[in-house]
C-alpha cells in the first residue's frame, strides 16, 4: 500500500493550527487591548487568521482514513479484532498515560475523574472520542462493508443533527458530554473511511491554482465557523459537522494533488510527531502560566513560549511517543497463520 505523505504534512499543519489557536497569533502589530486604535484593529483581526476548533474537527477526518485505509482491500485476510486493539491503545494510550502524570506533577490539582476532568476539558477531550471510535470500528467496519458507507454516513448524520438539535445552542463539547459529542462528530470519523475507500479509484489530477482555491475554500469555511460561534449563538457544537463536510472534499483534492507529488519534506518529518505536539503543549502552556515564564503578548515571550512547545513536544516524540509506536507495530495485523509483512504497516496514512 503507497503511503500517503500529504497526512503527514497536513497534521503537522492542523497541530500548528491548534497549538497556535491556544498560545494566540504572533503579536506582530501588538497585543490586543492597546491603546494605538488602528494597530488594535489590526491586532484583533490578526489573530483570527489560525483557529483550533475546526481544526481539531479535519483531525477527526484524518483520523477515520488512517485506521481504515489499511484495511481497505484486505481480500479473504482474517482481521485479528485484539491485535487491532492492542496496537491502537498501546500507541495511543501510553503516550495519554504519560501526559496525566506529567499534569499531576506539575500542576498537582488536575484532576482525572470527576465532571472537571482534564481528560475532557483540555485537547485530551478528542482522544477520549477517537478511543470510542476506535473501540467500535470493528463492528463499524462490517456495517459499511454490509450495507455500503454511505448508508451508514447518512443514518449517522442524522443522528448528528438530532443530538444538535437537542442540545442547541450549547456552546462547548463539554456542555453536551461524551456521548452527545462523539455522536455528533460520528459521521465526521466515518467520511474519513469512505475516504480511504476511494483512494484506489481517485485519478483526477488539480492544478496548483485549483488546490490553493480549495484550501482558501476549507480556510474561509473554519474562519467563518469561528466568527459564527464567537459573534453568535450558532457555537462550534452547531457547526462541526459541515466543517467535517467540506474538509471531506478539500482532503480529497489533497489527496488527488498529492498522488504524484511529494509535500515539502520539513512538513512530512513535522508530521511524524504532531500527536506528541497536539498532547504536549496545553501542558508546557500551563507551567508557562503558573510559573509566569514570560509575557505571551510580547514578541520575545511568545517566540520563547512557541519554542519551548516545540522543543518538549519533540522530545517527548523521542522519548514516549516513538517507542511506544514502534513497539505496538511489531503486533502483526493479521492472524499469524495469515500474517503478510507487506501488509503489516497499519499507519500507511500517516497514522
Amino acid at each position: 500500500m503507497k503511503r500517503l505523505y500529504i497526512f503527514d504534512a497536513l497534521r503537522c499543519i492542523l497541530a500548528l493550527c491548534v497549538v497556535i489557536g491556544h498560545l494566540g497569533m504572533f503579536p506582530l502589530f501588538g497585543p490586543v487591548g492597546q491603546t494605538n486604535a488602528f494597530a488594535n484593529e489590526l491586532a484583533r483581526g490578526f489573530r483570527t487568521l489560525v483557529f483550533g476548533p475546526p481544526a481539531v474537527v479535519a483531525f477527526f477526518l484524518i483520523s477515520g482514513f488512517c485506521i481504515h485505509y489499511p484495511y481497505c482491500n484486505i481480500g479473504n485476510r482474517r482481521v485479528s479484532v485484539g491485535r487491532f486493539y492492542v496496537r491502537r491503545y498501546i500507541r495511543i494510550l501510553a503516550p495519554v498515560f504519560v501526559i496525566l502524570m506529567a499534569f499531576k506533577i506539575f500542576i498537582p490539582t488536575t484532576l482525572w475523574i470527576g465532571k472537571e476532568t482534564i481528560l475532557w476539558h483540555s485537547t485530551l477531550w478528542s482522544i477520549v472520542c477517537e478511543e470510542i471510535y476506535y473501540g467500535t470500528y470493528p463492528f463499524l467496519n462490517h456495517l459499511g462493508r454490509r450495507y455500503g458507507w454511505r448508508v451508514l454516513i447518512c443514518a449517522t448524520i442524522g443522528s448528528s443533527l438530532f443530538t444538535t438539535y437537542y442540545f442547541f445552542p450549547a456552546k462547548d463539547w463539554a456542555d453536551i458530554g461524551v456521548i452527545a459529542t462523539t455522536l455528533t462528530l460520528l459521521p465526521v470519523w466515518l467520511m474519513g473511511c469512505h475516504l480511504a475507500e476511494r483512494v484506489p479509484s481517485m485519478v483526477r489530477d488539480y492544478s496548483a491554482r485549483e488546490i490553493w482555491l480549495r484550501r482558501f475554500g476549507a480556510w474561509s469555511m473554519m474562519w467563518a465557523a469561528l466568527m459564527l460561534h464567537f459573534h453568535t449563538e450558532i457555537y462550534q457544537t452547531a457547526t462541526a459537522l459541515w466543517v467535517g463536510v467540506g474538509c471531506y472534499f478539500w482532503l480529497r483534492a489533497e489527496i488527488f494533488y498529492y498522488r504524484n507529488r511529494s509535500p515539502w519534506p520539513v512538513l512530512r518529518w513535522s508530521g511524524r510527531w504532531s500527536y506528541s505536539l497536539y498532547l504536549v503543549h496545553p501542558l508546557v502552556i500551563a507551567i508557562w502560566f503558573k510559573y509566569n515564564l514570560g509575557e505571551m503578548a510580547t514578541r520575545l515571550g511568545w517566540t520563547k513560549g512557541f519554542l519551548l512547545v516545540i522543543a518538549i513536544s519533540y522530545a517527548f516524540y523521542l522519548l514516549i511517543e516513538r517507542p511506544s509506536h514502534n513497539f505496538a507495530r511489531k503486533i502483526p495485523m493479521f492472524a499469524p497463520e495469515i500474517a503478510n509483512t507487506s501488509l503489516a504497516q497499519p499507519a500507511t496514512a500517516g497514522g
